[in-house]
């Protein structure tokens, strides 16, 4: 390869590794896994030893002085020998104690020495807030085990660039007076955690004398590694087994048993004559412990400090590279989520979220947003109309109180067996007048509410807002229409309201009538007003269970908001109500030319219906010119002679034409009215309808207090959003590293 061309991609390496540093250091570690080398083992494997070979820094092999924190060693290359110690807090760090550990700075212009280093490790304790379990005083309620991270960053023209992570050494058995049961736990979740992640290559260091069932560190890796792409095997203490028994550690480093595909690596530790001996000098008898058989008979690539650590280089500098872009797609898309979760949290940007999917809603554009997918119920419009159409049709079929179409021939057995003729005799007839007490009026005043008709349904809704049960009460279901001959009941109501001037249309009649005729539209129309209103509460309380997740904020928020909701249900009401009299309490009275169209229709077919008896069939019936008649026709003779129809007749016969003609305009007319105004304008599409209410205007209005009241979190909510702060900017200031 080029010099040239491979001082670039040294210099590429070393740039890309100090921006996964860097991403550390400000924290991103915590919220999204970095590329790394994780170092991890028992308290006795002789992982201090790893290191110390790794790194030529004098780490304490007193068992009392363990690894108690994780240690980030980072080397890097510089044409100026440099050394800083610092301490990156733990996630779990409150704000004022991660500002306390970052004033942790200690700055070296050259390596330390073991006693350097063993008051650094003191220092750092002692700022960790870490017991000292050699000193008889040392607080107890102090920690044993910390997550922060002690940081040496090691520079110089000789220095590599490579960077690895220390954890503390897992161990089986507490030890009175030093660890307990749950330092035990804590240290091994640890571990897990930091070897959980797909971008860490673990380094699990094995003890080469111990029984490969003591090797706990490589059952914990083989968990989060199922692969085994990413764990790489370290022996030590080659030189403490026994004479023989080499052959078991070397079948794994030659790839014969429990294969890795980073494979497994041998070392042989400083003894404790040696412990005084230099880098070079500890580097030059591992060399001699391997030229020696049986270790000579391994591959040079997996013995010694030298062929590991330029291994670790390699694999360092391939993940950091491969990892890197998605690193910064993965901080992208995590700053994301962090900002439309903070959005969520806050009152103005709910109110616009739900004014935004409630115009989805109201527009019927269901694509937009998969709410209305995932919950059908929240097709609000579909909904309104399906119901509004059934309103419609049930007026149209059972909103009269007796039927117009009885057949004429049962009319005629009536009349023939309850009035004796045309002399003005007094009707006997047993239809009793329709009480007129059920037709109550909500007018002035009063108290508003709706009557509905018992439904199992309807019910099971009321009971799901109770806030809703003082707009509603019961009432019986209404019937099907009267079958009463329809003429009957109008002779009927005619003879009570004639006086004794001619024998036509009274003009108190036909109102009567029609009061009496109409009188199921109040309970009827009430029972639709209240499904409607339901469907629309129903639709606002999900929304704000979808727009507000967090239940205080929402509580809150409905508490000022259901008055506004119920006072504009009562304004759709008292509408409903309004229009409920004029209908039928008021005289009836139309100037829609579809009234006159049917009168005139209605009285064609009312006179042929009492000529039909005199008709006669047209079979072989010519006309003057010899052409055939088709048709029903009836003879002058016999219409002649038929006679004039009875005062009382012919004005119950009109009367019966004018009512329903007039019912059907004004039965259009209604549906229209109360599905336009009292449901589109009262309780959808107008400016003050609920739907309407909460808008960003709204928190915009409110006082202080009332915020107060709404945004007053509990400890989890604060402790969230604090969290989300805090990962925000963490991310943030990675992004801009990644930036440059």
């Amino acid at each position: 390869m080029d010099p040239s061309q491979t001082a670039y991609q040294l210099t590429t390496s070393a740039v890309e590794l100090n921006k996964i540093d860097r991403l550390r250091e400000c924290g991103v570690a915590q919220y999204i896994g970095l590329p790394q080398l994780v170092v991890v083992g028992g308290q006795s494997s002789g992982k201090s030893s790893v290191l110390e070979a790794l790194t030529q820094l004098p780490f304490p092999r007193d068992p009392a002085l363990c690894t108690t924190f994780p240690t980030q060693i980072t080397f890097r290359n510089a044409m100026q020998e440099r050394t800083s110690v610092s301490i990156i807090p733990a996630p779990s760090s409150t704000p004022e104690r991660a500002a306390n550990l970052r004033k942790y700075k200690r700055e070296y212009p050259r390596s330390f020495s073991g006693d350097e280093f063993a008051v650094i490790l003191k220092d750092v304790r002692t700022t960790m807030g870490i017991r000292n379990p050699k000193e008889a005083h040392s607080d107890v309620n102090l920690l044993t085990f910390s997550e922060d991270i002690l940081k040496i960053e090691l520079s110089g023209p000789k220095r590599e660039n490579l960077s690895i992570i220390d954890t503390p050494g897992i161990f089986r058995r507490a030890v009175d007076g030093r660890t307990t049961e749950k330092d035990m736990v804590l240290v091994k979740k640890m571990v897990e955690s930091y070897i959980e992640d797909g971008r860490t290559i673990i380094l699990a260091v094995l003890a080469a004398g111990e029984d490969d069932g003591n090797w706990e560190i490589l059952s914990m890796a083989e968990k989060k590694d199922i692969k085994g792409s990413r764990t790489l095997g370290v022996f030590t203490k080659p030189d403490l087994i026994d004479p023989g028994t080499e052959g078991k550690v070397m079948s794994f480093v030659q790839g014969k048993e429990n294969s890795l595909k980073l494979g497994y690596y041998v070392l042989r530790n400083r003894g404790k004559l040696q412990e005084s001996s230099t880098p070079e000098e500890r580097d030059a008898a591992e060399s001699e412990f391997f030229a020696q058989e049986p270790w000579s008979f391994l591959d040079r690539d997996h013995v010694g400090v030298h062929a590991l650590k330029k291994r670790l280089q390699e694999l360092l500098i391939d993940i950091t590279r491969r990892e890197l872009p998605n690193v910064r797609r993965q901080i992208n898309a995590r700053l994301d989520t962090c900002r439309k979760e903070l959005t969520a949290m806050g009152q103005i940007e709910m109110a616009t979220n739900f004014q935004k999917i409630a115009d989805h809603a109201l527009d019927a554009y269901y694509a937009r947003n998969l709410i209305f997918t995932e919950m059908p119920e929240m097709r609000l419009p579909t909904l309104l109309v399906d119901r509004s159409d059934k309103f419609a049709l049930d007026l149209s079929k059972k909103g009269h109180t007796v039927a117009f179409d009885i057949d004429n021939h049962e009319r005629e057995a009536d009349i023939d067996n309850s009035r004796p003729g045309r002399d003005g005799e007094e009707v006997s007839s047993d239809i009793e007048t329709i009480n007129e007490s059920d037709s109550d009026s909500s007018g002035g005043d009063s108290e508003v509410y709706i009557v509905r008709t018992t439904s199992t349904e309807s019910t099971a809704a009321r009971h799901k807002y109770p806030e809703l049960s003082n707009l509603f009460r019961d009432e019986e279901i209404p019937s099907e229409p009267e079958q009463l001959h329809i003429l009957n009941w109008i002779e009927n109501e005619y003879r009570k309201a004639r006086g004794s001037g001619l024998q036509v249309i009274s003009p108190s009649v036909l109102p009567t009538l029609w009061q009496q005729q109409s009188i199921k539209w109040r309970t009827m129309t009430r029972s639709y007003l209240e499904d409607i209103i339901l469907y629309v509460h129903d639709f606002i309380c999900k929304l704000m269970e979808h727009v507000c997740k967090e239940e205080r904020t929402r509580s809150g928020l409905m508490l000022i908001l259901l008055e506004k909701f119920i006072d504009q249900y009562k304004v759709a009401i008292k509408h409903v109500e309004f229009l409920l009299e004029v209908e039928l309490d008021g005289m009836p009275l139309t100037k829609n030319p579809s009234f006159q169209e049917n009168l005139h229709k209605f009285r064609l077919e009312r006179l042929g219906t009492s000529m039909s008896k005199s008709s006669i069939a047209t079979n072989n019936l010519k006309d003057v010119c010899d052409q055939e008649i088709k048709g029903t026709v009836v003879r002058l003779e016999d219409v002649m002679l038929s006679g004039p129809m009875g005062d009382i007749e012919y004005a119950v016969n009109d009367i019966y034409c004018v009512l329903k003609a007039y019912y059907e305009v004004a039965l259009r007319r209604y549906v229209d009215a109360v599905w336009t105004q009292g449901t589109d304008y009262h309780l959808l599409n107008g400016k003050n309808s609920p739907l309407q209410i909460f808008s960003p205007l709204f928190v915009a209005s409110l006082i202080p207090e009332q915020l107060e009241e709404i945004a007053g979190e509990d400890t989890s909510s604060k402790e969230r959003r604090e969290s989300l702060k805090r990962e925000m900017s963490a991310l943030e200031e990675g992004k801009r590293l990644l930036s440059h």
